[in-house]
């Protein structure tokens, strides 16, 4: 497992064309209409791994107060132009919030991206309050099946084979019921498709797609390359491919 600083230097880094890599306003407000049916509106949410802010945005947009913790002070440059004084440096490993404090809080493709999934959830099961709820957006959803989701999900599973980085209720079930969670099912499914080329996507693993989920360097490297030129050779790989998926939220209840 990398240090936090090394991973917020990742971000740091990638935080510049951060929104615009995951499908920008668009896919963040649709994020937003997930959780929204799902939270109380008279009550604070926090937002754990904020990130640029664009999700927690758009809840806000929708009436909902918001306040964000991330451990990349380049990403949160960007929450604090959208969020304000509410956003703070913090690891999700270590949150900085009292003990059965908060009555819900979300994350949006966070469990994946570096972080200790158990530590996260214990400290998730310690500032939440019985009854309180936790909503996770996983990154993995439902994988496309298209030439080059083929391609990127075999790159996602030879570069975690021991499966750290899963973030699917079948891996975070059992860890969260450890820790006090209770995993209540899937609340929310939103199909949803988009339109990238196999030399897009190549250039998106070049432009660290995978930094900050995994240390892309050495043999993980040569990887990453392999995949960039099987994504080239694809029969015309200047085509955008129309890529369908489907988006969940995972919904766990504090145990009284």
């Amino acid at each position: 497992m990398r240090g936090a600083r090394v991973v917020a230097a990742e971000f740091d880094e990638i935080a510049p064309g951060y929104d615009e890599s995951r499908g920008g306003t668009e896919r963040a407000a649709g994020f937003a209409g997930m959780l929204a049916p799902l939270l109380d509106p008279a009550r604070p949410v926090l937002d754990i791994g904020v990130g640029t802010g664009i999700v927690a945005a758009e809840l806000a947009g929708l009436g909902h107060t918001v306040h964000g913790l991330d451990l990349s002070p380049g990403m949160l440059a960007r929450a604090r132009a959208r969020l304000g004084a509410r956003v703070a440096v913090a690891d999700a490993c270590r949150l900085p919030v009292r003990s059965g404090s908060v009555d819900q809080a979300v994350s949006t493709w966070l469990l994946h991206a570096g972080p200790d999934n158990r530590a996260v959830l214990a400290e998730v099961a310690r500032i939440l309050r019985p009854g309180g709820r936790y909503l996770v957006i996983p990154a993995g959803g439902t994988r496309p099946t298209d030439d080059i989701g083929v391609l990127v999900g075999e790159l996602e599973d030879r570069l975690d084979p021991d499966g750290s980085r899963r973030d699917g209720p079948e891996w975070l079930a059992p860890i969260a019921a450890a820790h006090g969670l209770v995993y209540e099912g899937t609340a929310s499914e939103r199909p949803t498709s988009f339109a990238v080329s196999p030399r897009a996507m190549a250039e998106s693993l070049t432009r660290g797609l995978f930094t900050g989920a995994w240390a892309v360097g050495g043999e993980a490297m040569r990887l990453v390359d392999e995949t960039r030129s099987r994504l080239l050779a694809l029969p015309d790989p200047e085509v955008p491919r129309v890529r369908k998926s489907a988006d969940v939220v995972l919904t766990f209840t504090r145990r009284p």
